[in-house]
C-alpha cells in the first residue's frame, strides 16, 4: 500500500486524503460511462453508454412511462406495458435495450434482480444506471453521504476494520500452517528438541554433564570444530595460560621451533600432520608433577589422567560418559528414519565399526 510505516510523498499525500474523507471516490472512468445516481428515483447523468447511444431515447421513455403509470398503472400506462419496455431484448440482446439480462439474479441487498418489474422505483432509468446506483450505494455506508455529502467515515471505519481483521487472521492462519513443517528435519527426535541436540552427543546427559564438568577448561568450546587435535589442545592451554617450563621443553625436545610455535599459536600459518605429530609426542611425555600443574591450571580434575595427550584421547577425558557418545549421519533417502541417524562411537571399549562404512562416512557431520 502506498500507505505505511516509512512513508513516502506518495503516502503522506494518501494518508492526508484518508483523514479528510477525500481519498477514496467512485471510480471517475466508470462514472463517465454509466453515469450518476444517489436514488432510485434519480439519474443525475446517464452516462456516454446511454447518452451517446440510441439508448438514450428509450431511457427517458421508460422514465417517462414510469412517471406517468405510477402509483395506479391504469389511466396512462398500465403495468405491462411499463414491463415490457424495461425488459426489451431480454431474453435475445439485452445491451441493446438497457434491459437486465435473463442471468441477472442479484440476490443481496436491495435485491433488485427478484422485484425488477413496475412495482420498483429502481426500473425507471433502465439496467445501465444500477452500476452507478450501487457504485453510491456502497459508500453511501450507514447513509454517511446523504448526511455530509464527500464524506464516507463510516465506510473508510468499515473497510480498516476488515483490513485489520484479515492482517490479524492471517498471521494465525500462516502461524497455523506454517507449524505443520516448521523446524522440519532440524531435530530428529523429542529428545533432541527438549535438550537442543545434546542427546545427540550423549543420551546419558547426567553423567555427560559430570566428566564436562570435571573436564574444567580442557576443551574450548569456541574450537570445538577441530576438538581432537594437538594443536587445538596447545592453543587451550596457551588461552589459559597453561603452557608451563615443562611443556615448553617438550615442545622443543621434540624438534618444534620457537619460530614455528610462535606461528602456530599466532594462528599465522597452518599447522602440518607432522607439526601435529610432534606436539602429539611432547603431550605424551608430559607425566606426575608436570601433568598435575597443566590439569590445576585447567581446573581438571578428571580421574585416571596418566599423560597430558590423554585430553585428547575421549576414552580418557569422558571416563563415565564415552560408550554412550554417539555420531549423526543425515538420512538422505527418506523413509520411515529420523532425519538424523544416531551411531554410537564407542563399541565395547573399541571403535565402532559400522563408522567405517561408506554410508557412514559420507553422512557423518564433522
Amino acid at each position: 500500500m502506498s500507505d505505511t510505516g516509512k512513508q513516502s510523498p506518495l503516502g503522506v499525500n494518501t494518508l492526508s486524503s484518508l483523514l479528510q474523507n477525500i481519498g477514496f471516490n467512485i471510480n471517475p472512468i466508470m462514472v463517465t460511462f454509466t453515469g450518476s445516481s444517489t436514488s432510485n428515483s434519480s439519474a443525475t447523468a446517464l452516462g456516454k453508454i446511454v447518452n451517446d447511444t440510441c439508448l438514450r431515447l428509450l431511457t427517458y421513455s421508460i422514465n417517462d412511462a414510469w412517471a406517468r403509470g405510477s402509483p395506479g398503472w391504469a389511466t396512462n400506462i398500465n403495468s405491462a406495458t411499463y414491463n415490457n419496455l424495461i425488459s426489451i431484448g431480454a431474453n435475445t440482446i439485452p445491451a441493446l435495450g438497457n434491459s437486465p439480462p435473463s442471468t441477472f439474479d442479484w440476490t443481496g441487498y436491495p435485491n433488485w434482480a427478484s422485484n425488477y418489474t413496475y412495482t420498483n422505483e429502481v426500473t425507471r432509468w433502465g439496467y445501465v444506471r444500477l452500476f452507478a446506483l450501487q457504485g453510491y450505494n456502497e459508500f453511501n455506508y450507514n447513509s454517511g453521504l446523504s448526511a455530509d455529502s464527500g464524506a464516507y467515515k463510516d465506510f473508510l471505519s468499515g473497510f480498516m476494520s476488515s483490513y485489520s481483521f484479515i492482517e490479524s487472521s492471517n498471521d494465525a492462519i500462516l502461524a497455523v500452517n506454517n507449524s505443520q513443517e516448521f523446524l522440519d528435519g532440524t531435530y530428529s527426535n523429542m529428545n533432541d528438541l527438549i535438550t537442543g541436540d545434546i542427546t545427540g552427543v550423549s543420551v546419558a546427559t547426567t553423567v555427560f554433564g559430570q566428566d564436562l564438568i570435571a573436564s574444567g577448561k580442557a576443551i574450548n568450546l569456541q574450537t570445538i570444530a577441530t576438538f581432537g587435535l594437538p594443536s587445538n589442545l596447545l592453543s587451550t592451554l596457551q588461552k589459559n595460560n597453561c603452557i608451563t617450563s615443562s611443556v615448553s621443553l617438550a615442545l622443543i625436545a621434540s624438534n618444534i621451533t620457537v619460530t614455528e610455535l610462535e606461528q602456530m599459536l599466532g594462528n599465522i600459518s597452518a599447522v602440518t600432520k607432522e607439526q601435529e605429530r610432534k606436539i602429539y609426542g611432547a603431550f605424551g611425555i608430559i607425566l606426575g608433577q608436570d601433568l598435575k600443574d597443566v590439569l590445576v591450571s585447567l581446573n581438571c580434575k578428571t580421574v585416571g589422567l596418566e599423560s597430558l595427550a590423554d585430553l585428547l584421547n575421549p576414552i580418557k577425558l569422558f571416563p563415565n560418559s564415552y560408550a554412550s557418545l554417539t555420531v549423526p549421519v543425515y538420512n538422505t533417502v527418506g523413509g520411515p528414519a529420523n532425519s538424523k541417524i544416531y551411531y554410537p562411537i564407542y563399541v565395547n571399549g573399541g571403535l565402532n565399526s559400522q563408522l567405517r562404512s561408506p554410508t557412514a562416512q559420507n553422512g557423518v557431520v564433522i
